[in-house]
């Protein structure tokens, strides 16, 4: 008995120092769930677009960085999609929808993270600023004519993120995220383009001799 006890003991106090990261390069890939405000208010021809909702929305990326706990700084990816639910042409709800969302981001972020609320589990706060090439569509076939619009941009982007990462071993590592971006305003669109993001990633720390 004495002996699975302190056998139980030290391999808890093992996990919890093997899993606490001093510094160190990783990468990470995530991917998750994407909604989307409506981002389209202009008018194409003669015709007001705007009123846009959307469905199925999804992100995936990838990242690259660098910890000095508490801080960590990074490169990040991600791609934004999803289809188009409905929309308003000069105030008339579209019939026959069909269209989607999408945005391509470079992003470098900054993130504190905070001591260990149990062990092995770390909040984090991070902000970052980058680039994004935007994509829109909206396609209807009714109620009274067809309509399309599409629309690119490249806009100044910005994010806050705030998360939880379970070091569950001493290079490796699994995270959550709530993740708000949006870019100046997108002149081709009418607006400035927006997201809420949730996600969960994957951690690979590469010197593991930089982990206690």
């Amino acid at each position: 008995m004495r002996l699975t006890l302190l056998s139980a003991a030290l391999l808890a106090s093992g996990l919890a120092s093997a899993a606490t990261p001093v510094d160190g390069w990783y990468a990470s890939v995530f991917g998750g769930y994407t909604y989307f405000p409506g981002n389209v208010n202009m008018t194409s021809v003669g015709v007001l677009y705007n009123n846009a909702n959307y469905i199925d929305g999804y992100n995936a990326g990838g990242r690259w960085g660098y910890q000095s706990n508490p801080i960590r700084y990074e490169i990040e990816y991600t791609y934004l999609s999803g289809n188009t639910k409905n929309f308003d042409a000069n105030t008339i709800a579209q019939t026959g929808v069909s269209g989607f969302t999408s945005a391509n981001m470079i992003m470098a972020n900054i993130y504190y993270d905070t001591p260990e609320i149990m062990p092995s589990i770390v909040p984090f706060l991070g902000v970052g600023i980058g680039y994004s090439y935007l994509q829109s569509s909206l396609q209807s076939t009714g109620p009274n004519a067809s309509t399309y619009f599409d629309a690119t941009d490249n806009q100044f982007s910005y994010q806050g993120t705030v998360g939880l990462t379970y070091n569950f071993a001493e290079n490796y590592a699994l995270n959550v995220a709530y993740r708000y971006v949006a870019t100046t305003n997108a002149r081709n669109l009418g607006d400035n383009y927006q997201a809420q993001i949730a996600n969960a990633g994957f951690v690979y720390r590469f010197d593991r001799g930089n982990y206690k």
